[in-house]
């Protein structure tokens, strides 16, 4: 990976990726007829490798080289490091993957494996309610850590993208949490050229963005983790946004083990953001942004009707529950 600064401060990478063994690539898909699967979990200094599931491969990231960049440490010392068979599907995911999905491994790799041959990525985020009420992931993240969206309009116009992030719409077909995606290495690819720009400026001392990136922000109550984390996790949804080319799948993304009762406003919400995406027509991002609005005082309701046994929302919150224990998208 080659990182340089033109005179007006805009980074630009180059990576030279090893290259590709076509024929046994070629052997590959004929032997199997199916497309192949690389997943791996990645072994934090605070897991064990016992609490991991055995169906995946480990990532080993137990020495904890550079606990300020988390998981993408480990993912790209692999990307930079290992060659990728094209038209495989690669992944790394967290030891909470399990908690936070109810999916196994072999669940991943059935569900992957039935998409079709055109899928770039497939998404595994879980129970997006909460992002559903906001335009996109970065006013969102904004939301939980406050400056994230000038620190991210800052960086993206580094990398000269006109696209102003407060008009981005994104929604259950483009979202990704906790890097919870695998894709083909033609994904990867684009997705490190972004992230490896963000590195390089995090990683230099004096520029005014590089230190921005490293200043640490609210999380869980806490301030001890750098902007430059949860403005990466958010790459992969701005890729899929701002670039057609790409073809997602994605699993359920309302599917959860908890807070039911913020489901159905937050479906509704979605849905209204993928009309206005895909017809353009304004009613639908207006009728969202009152929606959302009112979205406290609905999921109040809800949650009331649920509780009491009154109103007729009981049944309904137990079929969306249903969803956590069912293993088809």
């Amino acid at each position: 990976m080659r990182c340089t600064a033109t005179a007006r401060t805009t980074w630009r990478c180059s990576i030279d990726w090893p290259q590709p063994d076509l024929a046994a690539i070629e052997l590959s898909r004929y032997a199997s007829g199916m497309h192949a699967v690389h997943t791996y979990q990645i072994l934090n200094y605070y897991t064990s490798r016992q609490d991991l599931d055995p169906g995946f491969d480990v990532l080993d990231n137990s020495t904890n080289e550079r606990p300020d960049w988390y998981e993408y440490w480990p993912i790209r010392k692999f990307l930079l490091s290992e060659p990728l068979d094209e038209n495989a599907f690669y992944g790394f995911l967290s030891p909470k993957f399990k908690l936070k999905t109810n999916l196994s491994a072999v669940d991943v790799v059935d569900f992957i494996r039935s998409s079709d041959a055109a899928t770039d990525v497939v998404l595994f985020s879980p129970s997006i309610h909460n992002s559903a009420f906001y335009l996109n992931v970065f006013e969102h993240g904004n939301a939980e850590h406050p400056g994230l969206m000038q620190v991210g309009q800052d960086f993206f116009a580094r990398l000269q993208s006109a696209q102003p992030l407060a008009s981005l719409v994104s929604d259950s077909r483009n979202t990704v949490h906790s890097n919870y995606f695998i894709a083909k290495p033609r994904f990867w690819r684009a997705w490190l050229k972004i992230t490896e720009q963000l590195f390089a400026i995090a990683e230099t001392a004096q520029d005014p963005l590089g230190i921005q990136l490293r200043t640490a922000t609210q999380y869980r109550g806490r301030r001890d983790v750098q902007m430059k984390i949860f403005l990466m996790e958010r790459v992969a949804t701005w890729i899929l946004v701002t670039d057609p080319s790409f073809v997602a799948r994605a699993r359920d993304p309302f599917v959860s083990r908890s807070r039911i009762y913020k489901l159905p406003l937050a479906i509704i919400c979605d849905a209204l953001k993928i009309a206005y995406s895909t017809q353009g027509r304004r009613q639908y991002l207006d009728v969202f942004l009152m929606l959302r609005r009112f979205a406290k005082f609905w999921t109040f309701q809800i949650r009331s009707s649920n509780a009491l046994g009154i109103g007729g929302a009981r049944p309904y919150l137990q079929t969306l529950r249903s969803y956590w224990d069912k293993r088809a998208g």
